[in-house]
């Protein structure tokens, strides 16, 4: 029996942020055979504070690990090159031959989400189209060949699972047969709880103009009690005295930005129709012109 103690992962889900991660995560923390760490997302090869507290620290998140086939984590921010830079030579510095996951979603549709989900944390202020363009990294962590590259100048292909989001919500014992094939464990094993992706942008609301200025503020310092707690309850409860509704009509991509995206992501698509050899999502497969790749109407 191999010690727990010294055990550390054998797959990473790398993203895509606002993909799936969250459904997939859930769902391989049922199987007797795997084991995920909670925080889901620890952000180990990431994030500069992270990797300071050292590998000891990140073992420790998988102590509890004992005997189980596949060991995991899944931040999103493995896959967000170049804002989180380094991140493959720090994984395979501390990881033997680790399995990469990477779960996608249609391009934009990602990105509109990933734009509300911002909206509600409040870091996001701008209208969704100006937001669009003047962030790189909403284009960036669509481009998912771009992403992938990172991993494969230095791993195999045949260590690499590419899923997608919409074949998730289609098929999704199909995709979680595929992933845990992958993971070397039984693929015959069914979940209890349902297998539907989770929607976690449904309901969504954002702070309003003076939270952000005062109460987000004053929130930051309640653990020294310089906030009333009635304030932080009201944040806790979604008060609409704090948060708005946020419209559809904010998530809506103007047409010509959205064409603008579509040109800009095209040779990225090109290549990774090259990447994926098997098991193409809706919206990348027979797809002759990549600029031409379709935005459905998704809902969060």
């Amino acid at each position: 029996m191999t010690s727990s103690a010294g055990r550390l992962p054998t797959f990473l889900i790398i993203g895509a942020q606002k993909s799936g991660t969250t459904s997939l995560h859930r769902l391989l923390q049922q199987h007797p055979e795997a084991f995920l760490c909670d925080p889901k997302e620890p952000d180990f090869f990431s994030s500069p504070q992270a990797w300071g507290r050292g590998v000891g620290w990140y073992r420790s998140l998988f102590a509890a690990a004992g005997d189980a086939g596949a060991i995991g984590e899944a931040s999103t921010t493995y896959s967000m090159y170049p804002h989180y830079a380094g991140v493959v030579d720090r994984a395979l510095s501390v990881l033997p031959e680790p399995k990469i996951v990477y779960l996608t979603r249609e391009p934009l549709a990602r990105m509109r989400s990933a734009y509300q989900h911002a909206l509600s944390w409040g870091t996001e202020t701008r209208p969704i189209g100006t937001a669009l363009l003047e962030d790189p990294r909403y284009l960036l962590t669509s481009s998912y060949a771009l992403q992938a590259d990172q991993w494969l100048a230095q791993i195999p292909r045949e260590r690499l699972l590419l899923l997608s989001l919409e074949d998730l919500g289609a098929d999704p014992a199909r995709v979680l047969e595929r992933a845990l094939r992958f993971l070397g464990i039984d693929a015959s094993w069914q979940p209890a709880a349902d297998p539907a992706p989770q929607n976690t942008s449904a309901g969504k609301r954002a702070p309003r103009a003076w939270w952000r200025g005062a109460g987000g503020l004053m929130l930051r310092h309640d653990k020294t009690h310089w906030a009333p707690h009635w304030l932080a309850r009201l944040d806790e409860r979604r008060s609409p005295l704090v948060r708005r509704e946020i419209s559809g009509a904010e998530l809506e991509i103007p047409a010509a930005i959205a064409d603008s995206l579509r040109r800009a992501l095209a040779p990225d698509l090109a290549r990774l129709g090259q990447i994926w050899t098997d098991s193409f999502p809706g919206w990348l497969d027979n797809q002759s012109d990549r600029s031409q790749i379709s935005l459905p109407k998704v809902e969060g």
